[in-house]
Parts: structure tokens; C-alpha cells; sequence
């Protein structure tokens, strides 16, 4: 088998899931806490920063993307603080984060993504993701029984968020410190994933994200493999 040993690294909101549970998670931070804001006072807070961030850097090759992406870790971590500020998440325990994941599990997994997950050695399997909660994706991963030292997102300790992955850039980074010089399959869906994608040894698209397909055009990134369901991610990772 050509990835034998590979490490299988897989983005969470949108490549396990069918939709971004962001929104979800924080709606439920807002339901158990004593926030008077709703939940998308700080997500219009998020897009009118993000709208209003100007980069200096014209991303004209592949590099200057990368550079370009990861220009918006402020507007990330403001956000972050944001949500922490307001005490959101200030009643969350990790079972209550972890059993609320797995009652959403039922209904928004992508098709085939468990059975396919647990077809690949588990020890191989790394979560890249920057979403907030380890708990939150280790409820929805609950059927694969992994442990937390494969998930490797930002995470909520004693009701704040502490960031530690917020940009592509930052998740390469992550990679980089995992790997240990094994080969690196990368699994993404969207332009957040970019810079991983394609400095995997085998990087796939999962998905139609617009503005990703965009990038692989205006890059001609012709290394980068797309496909629409887990089932075919499976017959390229056995082979």
C-alpha cells in the first residue's frame, strides 16, 4: 500500500461535519451562560472585522496566499477575545461540550467519514481543526474512540477559549511539529486549508468550496486531488 504509515491529517468543520459547527457551538455556549448579546451580535462583530482588515499583500503567487491568509490571524484571535470577554462559554463543562457534539454527531457527520476513518490505522489519524473545543470534536469523533493527543485545535479551558490554531498558516505549522518525517496525507475543504493542501504528500478537497476551487485555478494547483464524498478519499488512501 503506497500510504502505509502516512499520517492521515483531517480538517473537522466541513470535512468530518456537513456544515461549520462554529455557530452551533457558540449558540450553545450562549444558551447556558447569563450573555445578554445573541450569538450573532459576535458573529456580524467577526465579519465587520473581516471585511474591514486591508492586507498589505497582493497574493500573486501561491506564497504571497499564504502570507495573505495568515494575515488575518488578528482579526482571528480579536474574535476569540471577544467571546472570552463576554464569559460565553463560562458554564461549559467538557462533558456538557462533549455529549452535546454527540447528540449532533447523529445527524451531521459526513456520509461514510466514520467507517471510512476507521478503516486507516488509528494511531495514523491526526485532527487539525480551528475550531474551539477538543471536546466538541472528540463528541463527534466519540465512535472512533481516539484520544485528545490526536486533536489539535484551539480548545476551551475553565470557560475561555485558548487559541492556538487560528490560520492556514498556523495548521502547517502544526503539521510541521507532528509529522516526525512521515509522509502527510491532508484532508480539507476550504481556503483555510490552503497551505496544508498543498504542502501534504498527497493533499485532497472535499467539497466544491468556491473560493478554494478558485485557488487551485489561479495557482494551477494540478497536484491537489478533489473529490465530492469520503467513499472515493477512501480508495485513494487503501491503494
Amino acid at each position: 500500500m503506497r500510504w502505509k504509515n502516512a499520517l492521515l491529517i483531517v480538517d473537522f468543520d466541513k470535512t468530518i461535519t456537513i456544515k461549520d459547527t462554529i455557530a452551533l457551538l457558540g449558540q450553545f455556549g450562549v444558551d447556558h451562560s447569563a450573555v445578554s448579546k445573541p450569538w450573532s451580535y459576535f458573529t456580524q462583530a467577526y465579519l465587520d472585522d473581516y471585511r474591514q482588515h486591508q492586507s498589505n499583500i497582493s497574493p500573486h503567487n501561491i506564497q504571497s496566499m499564504f502570507q495573505h491568509l495568515h494575515s488575518y490571524k488578528p482579526i482571528e484571535l480579536a474574535s476569540i477575545e471577544r467571546i472570552n470577554h463576554a464569559k460565553v462559554f463560562q458554564s461549559l463543562t467538557s462533558d456538557m461540550l462533549f455529549n452535546k457534539a454527540k447528540e449532533y454527531s447523529q445527524t451531521l457527520l459526513q456520509p461514510n467519514v466514520i467507517s471510512v476513518l476507521q478503516s486507516y490505522p488509528k494511531s495514523d489519524i491526526r485532527i487539525v481543526s480551528v475550531n474551539w473545543s477538543k471536546d466538541w470534536i472528540l463528541g463527534f469523533l466519540h465512535s472512533l474512540n481516539l484520544s485528545r493527543h490526536q486533536i489539535y485545535a484551539n480548545d476551551i479551558q475553565s470557560g475561555h477559549i485558548v487559541p492556538s490554531i487560528v490560520t492556514s498558516g498556523d495548521k502547517q505549522q502544526t503539521i510541521e511539529n507532528i509529522k516526525n518525517d512521515k509522509k502527510v496525507i491532508y484532508v480539507g475543504d476550504s481556503l483555510g486549508d490552503l497551505e496544508p493542501l498543498v504542502k501534504a504528500d498527497l493533499g485532497i478537497v472535499i467539497g466544491q468550496d468556491p473560493s478554494l476551487i478558485q485557488a487551485i485555478h489561479d495557482y494551477g494547483l494540478d497536484n491537489l486531488y478533489c473529490v465530492d464524498h469520503w467513499l472515493q478519499i477512501k480508495e485513494m488512501i487503501m491503494s
